[in-house]
Order: structure tokens, then sequence, then C-alpha cells
């Protein structure tokens, strides 16, 4: 059975797999840190090249490199999406560097995403190693700014999904082992307002509260949740005022919204700019800047006969079939957009992600990159 054969030439490759892990682990690659994220991706850039991959290297002045490696199979096409950043901040891999105890492992971006993108390469190693026929032409795009948004990438993800005929995300899988099927799209509001200033003893009814008008705008904002149809309004940070004596001038604030559907979105959006299209107070203005992050990952045709395949092979190999419907994002929710079957969460499990406890289960990493390596294989039944 290929999957078990795919998987007894991980184990006997894990070792080389650790050492690529701690390599890129102990190299800080926030998404600040462009250097480090550069250097990582010409690591892989050699990796893959090794493969028979070609690259293309996606420069950026602002942010860290994409990279796109590129290698021809069938007519059918897959798009593979790994990124390189972290959300950790330069020094991180010094104070927090590789570490192994027992089965797990930890450091700095160790399960989002490093050992996911070394377990893809991985997987690609397999496939040769075997010489595994009928694959299909595979572009594998890591962006250098996922973490931020990937907006450096995004066009690139969207004309490369564009090509494709299935997509899988390398991300890793959730801390119950559950792969990821659906994500919720996000939308991010940054709320100014602008008020009058005057002293809050002697005449405060002449003047305009920021802060305060902002006050009565999160009370209806909070309304508008509505968590078991999965849509949310969270308003995450807010300042303002200069004065403990003097009524607030200048108040801003940032709204996080999330929703399943596209259409639940576009509803909620309209309801937000409802709120904030008039102000509750006199002598208060109110403006907004509205930032689309990412559409819904939905399914769409097609999605469930990728999904029945990753389930046979799950069963193949031992590996509990669990899935999962998240409010996190990834770049697969771009694919996903434009109707192209999206798998996520493929990577190994681990959890505590972006916090100094991440950590990743080592007895998945092998079992779960043969399983993603299997299913690449098992795409031409699909056809």
């Amino acid at each position: 059975m290929l999957s078990k054969k795919l998987k007894k030439y991980l184990d006997d490759h894990y070792n080389e797999m650790v050492s690529l892990l701690e390599r890129v682990v102990n190299i800080d690659s926030g998404s600040a840190c462009k250097k480090g994220i550069d250097q990582i991706a010409d690591i892989m850039l050699d990796e893959f090249e090794k493969e028979g991959f070609e690259p293309e290297v996606l420069h950026h002045e602002n942010c860290g490199n994409g990279l796109i490696v590129r290698k021809k199979g069938t007519e059918k096409q897959l798009l593979m999406i790994c990124h390189l950043d972290t959300a950790f901040p330069d020094g991180t891999a010094a104070k927090h560097p590789f570490r192994i105890d027992g089965k797990i492992a930890t450091g700095p971006g160790v399960e989002d995403m490093k050992s996911c993108f070394v377990g893809c390469l991985y997987a690609w190693k397999a496939l040769h190693a075997l010489e595994v026929k009928n694959l299909p032409s595979v572009a594998v795009l890591f962006s250098g700014d996922e973490e931020t948004g990937s907006h450096a990438v995004k066009e690139d993800i969207i004309k490369e999904g564009k090509k494709a005929n299935w997509c899988i995300v390398t991300e890793g899988a959730r801390e119950n082992g559950a792969i990821v099927i659906g994500r919720k799209g996000n939308t991010y509001i940054h709320v100014t307002a602008k008020g009058r200033a005057v002293h809050a003893g002697i005449e405060p009814q002449k003047g305009g509260n920021a802060i305060e008008e902002l006050a009565l705008k999160i009370v209806k904002l909070r309304k508008l949740n509505d968590y078991e149809n999965g849509a949310s309004v969270t308003v995450t940070m807010i300042h303002g005022g200069e004065n403990r004596i003097v009524v607030a001038e200048h108040a801003e604030m940032d709204i996080d919204l999330r929703y399943q559907e596209k259409e639940q979105g576009e509803r909620l959006i309209r309801e937000v700019k409802a709120i904030l299209d008039h102000s509750e107070i006199e002598n208060v203005h109110i403006s907004y800047t509205l930032t689309m992050n990412r559409p819904p990952l939905t399914q769409v045709p097609g999605s469930l006969k990728l999904q029945e395949l990753t389930r046979q092979i799950s069963d193949e190999l031992g590996i509990p079939y669990l899935t999962a419907m998240t409010g996190g994002v990834s770049d697969g929710n771009f694919v996903a957009d434009l109707g192209i079957p999206t798998i996520d969460g493929m990577g190994p499990v681990g959890g505590l992600m972006c916090s100094p406890e991440e950590y990743l289960n080592l007895d998945t990493w092998a079992e779960r990159t043969a399983r993603m390596a299997a299913v690449i294989a098992g795409l031409s039944r699909l056809e």
C-alpha cells in the first residue's frame, strides 16, 4: 500500500527532517524580520531545487520575499500553500531555541508553520524516491507576510489559484488532530472619532467627547454578534484622550469582523457601516477605513471528493479522520473563494500557536506528511 510505503520512507528520513526543522526554527523570521524570512526562503529554494523544482523568487522591499517552486506533471494542477513568517519578534529564537523534550518539539514557529513546510518538502521527496507516477503539476507557494495578511503575495496566490484544480494548505492540524475544511472570512475596520476639547470641569456640555461616542457605538456593535451562526463583531483596540481634565477630542478603535459565509459577511458589514455612518453625539465626527482581509473558506464543488480521498488515506494510515471549522484564516481562503476545492490543516498536530509555548507533537509528523503525500498521489483518481 503506497501510503504505508511513504510512511516508511519518512520514518527512515526522520532525523533529516528534524535537522532541517531545527535549522529553520533557530532563524528569527517574524513578519518584520525580512532578513530571516529571506534566509529561510533561500534554504527552501535550494532544497526544492534538489528535487527538480523550478523556483521563482517573489522579491519584496518592505517584507520578506515570497517563493514559488514548480514541477511539471500531468495536465491537472495542484497548488500547495505555505508561509515562511511567524508571529514572533526578533530575538525569540535566541531566547527560546528549538528543543525536543520526549516527543514534543518547541521553538518559535515550530508548528506554525516550519514543521509544515518542511513536511511539504519531504512529502515530495518521498513521492520522488518511490517513483510515484501520474503526479499532478504543482506549484508550492510560500508567503513571506502571511501573519500580517499576505498583502504582498495576494495577487500571486489568486493567479496560481485560478490555474489549480485543487489546493492543499499545509498549515498544522488542530490540537485534536482535525484537518480544516472551513474557515471564517474576516474584515478589519479602523474607526476615528474627532470631537471638541473643552475643560471637563468648567463647560463639559460644550464639548464633543470622542471616547463617549465610541462607547455608544460599541454598545450597538455588540448587538450584532450572532455566535450561534458564526458571526462576530469584536472591538480589539481602543484609545483616546489627551488629559484627564479635558473632554476627549480624539479617540480610535479597531473592530474585527468574522463570518462563515460571504453573504453573511456582506450583511454584517452593511449593518456595521449603518452604525458608523452617523454620530451619536453633537460635535463629534466619525470616519473609518474598512479592510476586507480574507473571504471565507467554504465548501465548493469537488470539496467532498477531496475530503473523501483524505478520509480513505487516513484510514489506511490509522489516523483518526476529524474535521473542523475555525475562525482563524489562511491563504487558502483566497483560493477557495475562486471555487477551487481546498483542504487545510494538512500538517502535523501541535498547539498554542503564536505563543511562547507553541509546540509540535513529533509523533504525528511523519504520519501526517505521509498522508499529505498519499493525497497528492491519489488526486489522479479524482480526475
